[in-house]
């Protein structure tokens, strides 16, 4: 196919998943973004060429693997206002099969240029792709192993990104809860077993998919974070004659 032909197949594509969207994304889903900037940002996302369809089962590894990277970033981006690395993504939660790839979030009170955190990040081996299909506000790099090894997917972010903590809530409520990762799998091995569809296609669905348990884990997580200050009002009033509880 020739470069004109792919231009018009590539629109056609986007104009068709907009549509589909459009049919089945309820206001506000998104976040800020319409269907059409969602959809856009996604078809610009940049990947390394790997198999992307490998999947394997749970690793109990995986969370020391984490932590050793962990520490190796921690290393070289120290001085550099991180606040936060977390693992996120599939393999964060226990027991759920996934690819090995190990996703990271890095989180900078003060985010380094684009061209610093390159620089860092690719003394351990990393290399950049961009923007993370995340947010507009993530880039991400990519390390890829070898000979069986894990790859590794670090995203970095301001610290005060609301995906930020949406991430963390999403692998939190999916640890807490099994039977939402039963559903999880379930979801996305229907989206998978779709005949001919585009990997944007499937990512933009799974998407959708995680941005409805996202919304129902920081339901949650706000539940949770309201009765812990509750809790702790309650027993400072019990053993403080006179205290009164703040609000919140």
């Amino acid at each position: 196919m020739n470069a004109p032909a792919e231009r018009i197949a590539g629109a056609l594509q986007l104009a068709r998943i907009i549509r589909r969207l459009k049919e089945d994304v309820h206001p506000g889903e998104l976040g800020g973004e319409t269907v059409e900037q969602f959809v856009r940002r996604y078809s610009r996302v940049r990947l390394p060429r790997l198999d992307l369809n490998m999947q394997s089962e749970y690793d109990p590894s995986w969370p020391e693997t984490f932590e050793r990277e962990k520490r190796r970033l921690q290393a070289a981006l120290a001085g550099e206002n991180v606040i936060g690395v977390e693992h996120i993504g599939s393999t964060s939660i226990p027991y759920l099969s996934s690819k090995n790839i190990l996703d990271i979030a890095v989180a900078m009170r003060a985010p380094l240029s684009t061209e610093r955190q390159s620089r860092i990040l690719a003394e351990l081996g990393y290399q950049a792709y961009g923007e993370s299909p995340i947010a507009e506000t993530f880039s991400w790099f990519w390390r890829i192993g070898t000979g069986g090894e894990s790859s590794f997917v670090v995203h970095t972010c301001p610290a005060d990104s609301q995906r930020f903590t949406d991430v963390k809530n999403f692998r939190d409520f999916m640890r807490a809860y099994p039977e939402e990762q039963e559903r999880y799998v379930d979801l996305k091995r229907e989206l998978a077993a779709v005949p001919g569809q585009s990997w944007l296609e499937y990512s933009v669905s799974k998407k959708i998919l995680v941005a409805r348990i996202t919304a129902r884990a920081n339901a949650w997580a706000n539940a949770h974070e309201t009765h812990a200050h509750e809790t702790h009002e309650n027993a400072v009033t019990t053993l403080v004659p006179g205290h009164q509880p703040q609000t919140p």
